[in-house]
């Protein structure tokens, strides 16, 4: 059975993976503990990587993240990513990963043999899904903050009545629009979805062919939401992405009426500190 918690909200404030009880900092065991098994370059700047712990998966939530690192120069660098993986079905982790040429990780993930030993820490965080929420649940996402969606939508596709759900996702050029047939695939198996992918630079050469949606992800929010006439206590909203977006995303939805309460985010960005 998959327990699913309540999510943390806009009140809280960032996370750090060395937080214990009463922000007493731990000392991490940062030994490496996983195997990559698989790297798939899903775009020039975006890679599907798969994950194996040694001692098998520990239960997790859908929307939950790890931490992933690599040694280098004999040390652990890591950083936080969201599971797309579902929790029912997982025997190793999903990860969608942006590539940042100076950043400190992406550039060994990007060039790391597959088989590699890789360091990879225990699921964390509370961006899940409210259990028994029948609400419309409107997810909106950029970039790799895609990720937990997946996870939450594997997991609503399991139900025996999923609620109506409402993806947008933003990104700067089509080719980064990723996961689009796997979307496409849980729809056409019956859950109940509109996808909604939008590029905010129309003008870039890489999305000549492209005919649907432009304009940020925050800024399409206000035509989604009247096209699909909901009203603002029927929403489940649920964040992850830039941390602009997920700003501007949160005006506009208390802006349509929308409780704070019923707004969700993920905020590892603050917490993971510099570039990856």
């Amino acid at each position: 059975m998959v327990v699913e918690i309540a999510p943390r909200t806009f009140a809280d404030g960032p996370r750090t993976f060395a937080d214990g009880p009463r922000g007493v900092r731990r000392a991490p065991d940062l030994a490496d503990n996983a195997v990559l098994v698989a790297r798939d370059l899903l775009s020039p700047t975006v890679a599907r990587l798969v994950v194996r712990p040694d001692a098998g998966i520990a239960p997790f939530v859908a929307g939950q993240y790890l931490a992933l690192g690599v040694r280098v120069d004999d040390r652990i660098v890591q950083r936080p990513y969201s599971t797309a993986s579902d929790p029912a079905h997982a025997d190793a982790h999903e990860f969608l990963v942006r590539h940042v040429p100076d950043g400190a990780l992406t550039p060994h993930l990007w060039t790391l043999p597959v088989g590699s030993r890789v360091r990879l820490g225990p699921p964390k965080g509370a961006f899940t899904l409210v259990g028994d929420d029948q609400r419309t649940h409107l997810f909106v996402a950029t970039g790799t903050g895609l990720a937990p969606f997946l996870a939450m939508l594997r997991t609503l596709a399991r139900r025996p009545h999923p609620p109506r759900t409402i993806l947008v996702h933003g990104a700067a050029r089509t080719e980064d629009l990723v996961c689009r047939d796997e979307i496409a695939s849980l729809a056409a198996g019956g859950l109940p979805m509109t996808y909604v992918p939008t590029i905010s630079r129309p003008d870039d050469p890489a999305n000549r062919a492209w005919k649907g949606r432009t304009g940020r992800a925050e800024a399409v929010l206000g035509s989604v939401l009247r096209s699909a006439e909901l009203p603002p206590d029927s929403l489940s909203a649920y964040l992850c992405g830039n941390p602009g977006m997920v700003a501007a995303a949160e005006i506009a939805l208390l802006a349509h009426g929308v409780a704070p309460a019923d707004i969700h985010a993920e905020r590892y960005w603050t917490a993971a500190g510099t570039t990856a």
